[in-house]
């Protein structure tokens, strides 16, 4: 049994697509962190550094999504949602989760909360939107090479991707109207995987 620490719109909606593909039984616990509900007693208890996902298992505690999304790939292999990471198309694949994750995502905290960053507010959320610019550019040109950022098949990189389209509202621009593949893309990823009502929905 699975116990997933939970904000929607977040990232950990990547999480949570992970557990309903592989179809595994799970509870979700929401965490409000527009309520600050990430620094009660409790969720700090579970969690010192107050942030979601966490994912609680009969075992163990995990933090940090990516090493939770890696885990769950490695721990139910029939799942197919990584290559194997000893061979090329699993680096690949790797790769692609690492820019997501982290690159990507990383740009996007600055556009969500520029104070952390400096006290020029709208410089950090501009110099963030350029560089998701060109970020965007590399994406989009994968994408018209093949359905998929590794290939033919979705892998976790995919399913982290789709959660971060879905915060294109805070840009001052239309993401889907500057990168028109990326319509296209979603619909591909959701066709694959129904067995998701979170992935189906965003």
């Amino acid at each position: 049994m699975y116990t997933l620490y939970h904000c929607p719109i977040t990232c950990s909606t990547a999480v949570l697509i992970t557990l309903e593909i592989i179809g595994v039984e799970h509870n979700v616990e929401i965490i409000d962190l527009f309520q600050n509900e990430q620094f009660s007693e409790q969720f700090l208890a579970v969690n010192p550094l107050g942030k979601v996902p966490v994912l609680k298992t009969d075992e163990h505690i995990l933090t940090q999504g990516e090493a939770i999304l890696i885990h769950l790939s490695q721990k139910h292999p029939e799942a197919n949602l990584m290559p194997d990471l000893a061979t090329t198309e699993g680096a690949n694949a790797l790769k692609w989760l690492n820019f997501v994750a982290s690159t990507v995502h990383g740009h996007f905290s600055r556009v969500f909360q520029p104070e952390r960053f400096a006290n020029e507010h709208e410089v950090v959320k501009a110099n963030a939107e350029e560089e998701l610019v060109k970020l965007f550019e590399l994406i989009e040109q994968q994408l018209q090479k093949q359905p998929f950022l590794a290939g033919s098949l979705p892998t976790l990189a995919d399913y982290y991707l789709a959660v971060i389209l879905g915060w294109d509202r805070m840009l001052s621009f239309d993401l889907a109207e500057r990168f028109p593949e990326l319509k296209d893309y979603k619909q591909r990823l959701q066709q694959t995987q129904t067995n998701s009502p979170t992935l189906l929905s965003l």
